[in-house]
């Protein structure tokens, strides 16, 4: 009679986990402390903690405790115990960890976030939490438990987000933090475990970018290049200087509709804006300058949007690319356009206020930076 031979087992250690190397196979290392209990290597690297149990039929079931950059050699171990002692009390424990699982994922605690928190903020910010969610935290931590997510996950999330965008790495560790500290309110995680309070986050120098009145010449100048060119539409160009004027945020240009404009009256509102001390609608008078826009911008209504994208139901969109095509001509052409953001322009209509005296909400200051080159070429206004 032929014996089966018995499986090796060695007592795992963080050290003896961390130097085991895929094969061209999976490997699969068991601890001889808690039976069933083993490490598993698969021949792409990944390596997981796991736990098996015999069934009274003889059918073997394996359960994936958690990946073992994420738990300790001794937390899973003893989580395999605990596993076992449902096993051993006619539990299945394999389903009790899916269902244990299906609450407890990153992407479940964005759907409740979704629904129950989401709506308490302004758009611009349900806007700004989405794009983080989708371009960053999701991707890389979508799948993980939140019980789970510890101070090196938050960390290697910082670090890669930050070698490129520093400033989108601080706000996703502010995103992943209100989410956390929901799921400490539902119970999904002890309190006060969240981890990402304690990853240093590096304070971004505020950008002091302030044009002048040769560079806003320099942006018209590009920006009639790109429409003689035919690669700029003439809305776009309105929707630069509109910015340079008004000293708008871009969300609150762009989302402006004619409903919200009153040239009798000479006022534009905003219901939704980002102005922390002044709840409820926002009203602007227009100056001059602004004035003669929106006229020039009424004569062909193809939408509710003063700035209306193909089709008309939304906005335009794309502006980035366009931004950056008019600062690349100016690049061309020897100006000193390098690094501008439309938000240069909110900041300089400020700055400018603030140094001649004016109100910003009533002030056509800025004005005179734009004015010799605005009236030079009128006819190439659209």
């Amino acid at each position: 009679m032929i014996q089966k031979q018995k499986r090796s087992s060695i007592k795992l250690t963080d050290s003896r986990v961390l130097a085991l190397r895929p094969g061209p196979s999976v490997l699969r290392v068991w601890d001889s402390i808690v039976s069933g209990f083993h490490a598993r290597v698969t021949s792409a690297g990944t390596k997981s903690f796991c736990v098996t149990f015999q069934r009274a039929d003889g059918k073997k079931v394996n359960v994936t405790i958690g990946d073992c950059g994420s738990w300790s050699t001794e937390g899973a171990r003893e989580r395999a115990r605990e596993l076992r002692k449902l096993h051993d009390d006619g539990r299945d424990a394999r389903a009790h960890v899916q269902a244990e699982r299906k609450v407890h994922d990153l992407t479940d605690l964005v759907d409740l976030w979704r629904l129950d928190y989401k709506q308490k903020l302004r758009v611009t910010t349900q806007a700004s939490y989405e794009s983080i969610l989708k371009t960053v935290i999701l991707p890389a931590l979508g799948s993980r438990f939140v019980k789970d997510l510890n101070y090196e996950d938050v960390k290697t999330l910082h670090r890669k987000e930050s070698r490129d965008h520093p400033t989108n790495a601080n706000r996703a560790v502010a995103v992943l933090s209100r989410l956390l500290s929901i799921a400490e309110k539902e119970g999904w995680r002890p309190f006060r475990s969240n981890p990402c309070g304690q990853v240093e986050k590096p304070t971004l120098k505020p950008r002091q970018r302030i044009l002048s009145a040769s560079e806003y010449a320099r942006l018209e100048a590009a920006m009639l290049a790109q429409i003689d060119a035919r690669k700029l539409d003439g809305a776009v160009a309105d929707w630069v200087r509109f910015l340079a004027m008004s000293g708008l945020r871009k969300s609150e240009a762009l989302g402006l509709r004619w409903v919200d404009v009153d040239l009798d009256r000479n006022t534009m509102r905003f219901e939704e804006h980002k102005t922390s001390d002044q709840a409820g609608t926002k009203v602007l008078p227009l100056n001059s300058h602004l004035r003669e826009i929106l006229q020039r911008r009424s004569i062909n209504k193809l939408s509710a949007y003063v700035w209306p994208g193909l089709g008309g139901k939304h906005p335009l969109v794309g502006l980035a690319k366009m931004w950056g095509r008019i600062c690349d001509t100016g690049q061309k052409e020897g100006t000193n356009l390098v690094n501008l953001t439309p938000h240069d322009l909110r900041r300089t209509f400020m700055t400018t206020c603030t140094e001649l005296g004016y109100p910003a909400a009533i002030s056509t200051a800025p004005v005179f930076l734009w004015t010799p080159i605005w009236g030079q070429s009128p006819e190439r206004c659209p």
